[in-house]
């Protein structure tokens, strides 16, 4: 039996210095620049964090605890605790997102990576814009094949199909249980990096993924549409 797993983490190295970061977090002008398309951000403990990111996605949390530059503990009305961290690294900073709770079985797993990555996605604007000033925003979720997967819990390396939306390209094409291994001919050891290759697809793009199905490898090609989107 599979494990129940208490915490998901992320993530990613930032050539900026902890002040940096932390402004990043904290100042609403500058969270507007890489994760938010509004916020209100009340720092101190008992403060309320207020982020709406788009795409009909919002959080409220409330400050648990607060380390200046280091540390931002946040609860949601759910009880749900999210823990941000910043830790000095030649050269820049490494930053974490923590979310605390409890996920056994493929669909609870698939909904913890599927949260993660969410973040993830911003952590990887937080980086391109301190360092590149380029806000990468506009590539996020432009497309699917109507899979939702999980990192596979196994051996073999790649992301389990958990579930297979009907009217999509996937459907009678890929199968729960499937675990995809290359898209466009790249390797894809994590859920991170299959929803990278496929969501930042363009639609209507041609998709190749390769997959093993009761233990032999299979190719199916397809193509993309808009986020959450069906097929007619």
């Amino acid at each position: 039996m599979e494990k129940t797993i208490e915490s998901v983490k992320r993530e990613i190295f930032v050539k900026a210095s902890p002040d940096k970061v932390w402004k990043a977090l904290t100042v609403p002008e500058e969270r507007n620049r890489w994760e938010t398309r509004e916020c209100e951000l009340d720092v101190r403990v008992g403060g309320t964090m207020s982020l709406d990111y788009g795409w009909g996605v919002s959080y409220v949390g409330t400050i648990k605890e607060l380390v200046e530059f280091e540390k931002i503990v946040l609860e949601d009305a759910e009880g749900h605790v999210t823990i941000w961290t910043i830790m000095p690294q030649e050269g820049g900073s490494l930053v974490g997102i923590e979310y605390i709770g409890s996920w056994c079985g493929d669909i609870e797993m698939m909904e913890a990576d599927n949260m993660a990555f969410g973040t993830y996605q911003f952590m990887r604007n937080l980086k391109s814009v301190y360092e590149e000033d380029a806000d990468l925003r506009g590539r996020f979720w432009k497309s699917w094949i109507g899979v939702l997967h999980r990192t596979n819990p196994g051996d073999q390396l790649g992301a389990k199909v958990v579930i297979v939306h009907a009217n999509t390209p996937a459907d009678g094409l890929v199968k729960v249980g499937d675990i995809i291994i290359h898209v466009n001919g790249s390797a894809t050891a994590t859920y991170d990096e299959v929803e990278i290759a496929i969501s930042e697809a363009e639609v209507g793009e041609r998709i190749l993924l390769r997959m093993i199905r009761g233990g032999e490898q299979v190719e199916v090609e397809l193509s993309t549409v808009a986020y959450g989107q069906t097929v007619e």
